[in-house]
């Protein structure tokens, strides 16, 4: 099925910017909350927006992706959180690195070969805390710690419209949904 969204580019300053639909991994609600809860307290001690939280899957421009076979793969996804990391990238700063398993990597391998997939970097399943230096991450220490201690169930996967690149907190500012899938639950 064709996407009402095609690339297209725009002036912004010197750069050139791409919108396209990028697809995150939602975390159920009680684990939703427990990241939701160190990502705002972040974004606030930077002035920034607040975001939801979200592992990142996978941008696409284009033709939409074949959802009914990436959301059989994804049944039931549950990942463990490995460490806390940080990183000099703007939208990898603070992050939750995760496990991958099995079908993750095949429901990720499925995106990837859907016409107009788009990847800066290899996959690495995460979750960002803050985007951009954070301003006082000691001060939050053990509730960012306490992230690492249970598993993460993802129930949702949604399109966002986002335009790259991610740079600014303003451009964090201007994402938007654009589709919301539900993950179907293990059997």
């Amino acid at each position: 099925m064709a996407s009402p969204i095609c690339a297209t580019n725009m002036k912004r300053g010197m750069s050139e910017r791409q919108k396209v639909l990028s697809y995150w991994l939602m975390p159920s609600t009680p684990d939703a909350l427990r990241f939701q809860a160190v990502i705002d307290a972040l974004a606030d001690q930077q002035s920034a927006p607040r975001f939801r939280a979200h592992l990142s899957f996978g941008s696409v421009s284009g033709e939409e992706p074949p959802m009914e076979a990436i959301l059989s793969k994804l049944r039931g996804l549950t990942l463990n959180p490995v460490e806390i990391a940080r990183t000099p990238s703007f939208t990898m700063s603070l992050f939750v690195r995760f496990a991958p398993n099995q079908d993750l990597v095949e429901a990720r391998t499925l995106l990837a070969s859907s016409p107009g997939f788009q990847s800066s970097r290899a996959f690495d399943p995460h979750i960002s805390l803050c985007y951009g230096a954070p301003a006082n991450a000691d001060a939050l220490e053990p509730k960012i710690a306490a992230l690492l201690e249970k598993p993460v169930q993802f129930d949702r996967l949604v399109a966002m419209m986002v335009s790259l690149p991610v740079e600014t907190h303003e451009d964090v500012a201007a994402w938007t949904q654009y589709a919301s899938y539900r993950i179907p639950l293990a059997d």
